[in-house]
């Protein structure tokens, strides 16, 4: 399990960079740069998946896909009215739940439910250990 630590810490910082940025698009509703957002998540998911595959934990990769996919789906939605403030919201329960992600890699706690999770399934493999 440590060779996913490395993958934690990039996925990480680069996450950490993109909700930063976000922040500052979200405050003044700049839909092009949230829009490239959505494409700066996707293409974190797509540098990271080979690595993720290897570990066997793809969630992640789906997560942060869906969210970007998710953040251009609307932006493609707003370019054919206006942004209104259900859309408002979904865009900070977005960020928010990736700044949850982002949280609990940093504060180590992701990497231990992954442990709880590795020794779950030892236990379930050989149940007399």
């Amino acid at each position: 399990m440590e060779r996913f630590l490395p993958i934690l810490s990039t996925i990480q910082k680069r996450l950490r960079e993109i909700l930063s940025r976000n922040e500052n698009y979200m405050s003044s509703w700049d839909l092009v740069k949230i829009d490239d957002t959505g494409e700066e998540l996707i293409k974190l998911a797509r540098d990271i998946y080979p690595q993720l595959a290897e570990v066997e934990h793809r969630i992640l990769f789906q997560s942060l896909r869906e969210a970007g996919l998710g953040i251009k789906f609307r932006i493609a939605e707003i370019r054919r009215g206006k942004l209104k403030e259900e859309d408002k919201i979904y865009f900070r329960s977005v960020h928010e739940a990736l700044g949850e992600i982002c949280e609990k890699i940093e504060t180590g706690e992701y990497y231990r439910a992954l442990l709880d999770i590795a020794a779950r399934r030892e236990k379930e493999r050989h149940p007399s250990k």
